[in-house]
């Protein structure tokens, strides 16, 4: 028997892109419950929502309910929450998209254990006052347990967050640039990205679970292009989906431009843009054709005129230069003579090329 999901916000809106995360990894059906009240002291729920939700757990007649708060928890409202619904399981809108990007992010299967483990802290010490077995000053063994498990997860979020921003901060150092693709929950970034990079990608709802990067030639230029997971809401990244994902800072951070994906990707932008002043260009469609034409005109390049001898080495180059940038003309005479464009990152390296076969590389005047 599948086990149904009740989404629930009180906000007066479901948060965009939750929905679908929720869908994702849910075994059955998913029906949402909408309303406009504000947050509760003790459930973080109103009663007359809680109310509601205990009538719609009850109603249900398809096994145990999964109810996901539309909403950020603290770990006492979902202690108090849990036990009035119980045996419901109650989540937040963060654990539930940990949850989904845990399954492949090991970050945030981390963040998911350590709310886990602090509102089992919460409990404990709640179940330890009313039992009073000890003095108001004292703990119990299980609450102590407890702290050591949150010590320990805090310790491995912090290792596993600096091996994920390493990693992404340390490779494709040779790269003439690094893009990142950046979009909602239902933005097709995968396919884009899998077009650019020439990579067989699935494109999933809120996925790939963490960011992903492999090259892609762009006119002359070699780029390093990241495809991130798609972001819920309808602002900028919230701080706790960055927890989860520490690269997609990293990524952003060193981007040479953020290209925007999607619909309603443009607040996404403009908080990337204020945080972090990066180049941001939103895409005119959702194709691998408007992410090359973009990027053509972003990206800064030079053209050259090279002068060739006739050799195997520079016969070799001219076969090179044909595969790594642009070739504009190519002709043979008393010389080889090749009209180049490269990237400006690229062009010191084609004189040192062009002098080891003994040639000669100038500036290219079209008035010449």
């Amino acid at each position: 028997m599948t086990a149904p999901t009740l989404l629930v916000s009180q906000s007066g809106q479901l948060t965009q892109g939750l929905s679908a995360i929720v869908s994702a990894h849910s075994d059955g059906p998913v029906t949402t419950f909408v309303t406009d009240r504000s947050e509760d002291n003790q459930y973080y729920l109103s009663p007359a929502t809680v109310e509601a939700v205990e009538q719609r757990c009850s109603d249900s007649d398809n096994g145990p309910v999964t109810v996901v708060v539309d909403g950020e928890m603290h770990p006492g409202q979902s202690v108090d929450l849990q036990t009035r619904l119980s045996p419901v399981t109650v989540r937040d809108k963060r654990a539930a998209v940990w949850k989904w990007l845990g399954e492949a992010n090991p970050v945030a299967a981390t963040c998911l254990e350590l709310q886990q483990a602090r509102i089992a802290r919460r409990a404990a010490a709640a179940e330890q006052r009313d039992a009073a077995d000890r003095g108001p000053s004292g703990t119990s063994g299980s609450v102590e347990a407890h702290d050591e498990r949150i010590q320990e997860l805090r310790d491995t979020l912090e290792k596993r967050r600096t091996a994920a921003r390493q990693r992404l901060q340390t490779s494709y150092s040779s790269v003439d640039g690094r893009i990142v693709l950046l979009g909602r929950v239902s933005a097709p970034t995968t396919p884009i990205w899998a077009a650019l990079t020439e990579t067989t990608a699935t494109a999933t709802v809120g996925r790939p679970a963490q960011p992903t990067t492999a090259t892609a030639t762009v006119g002359p230029h070699t780029l390093a292009v990241t495809d991130t997971p798609g972001i819920p809401g309808s602002h900028g990244v919230p701080d706790w989906l960055r927890s989860a994902i520490p690269g997609l800072t990293a990524a952003i951070e060193q981007a040479t431009c953020v290209l925007g994906v999607g619909k309603d990707c443009e607040p996404l932008l403009t908080a990337v843009v204020e945080e972090f002043d990066d180049r941001c260009r939103t895409l005119p469609s959702d194709t691998e054709s408007a992410a090359r034409d973009t990027l053509d005109a972003l990206l800064e390049t030079s053209e050259f005129a090279v002068k060739l001898p006739y050799s195997d080495a520079a016969h070799a180059l001219v076969s090179d230069l044909h595969g790594e940038a642009t070739v504009h003309a190519t002709e043979y005479d008393d010389a080889i003579y090749v009209r180049v464009e490269v990237s400006q990152a690229a062009a010191r390296d084609l004189r040192r090329r062009v002098s080891e076969v003994d040639g000669d590389v100038q500036p290219y005047n079209s008035s010449e």
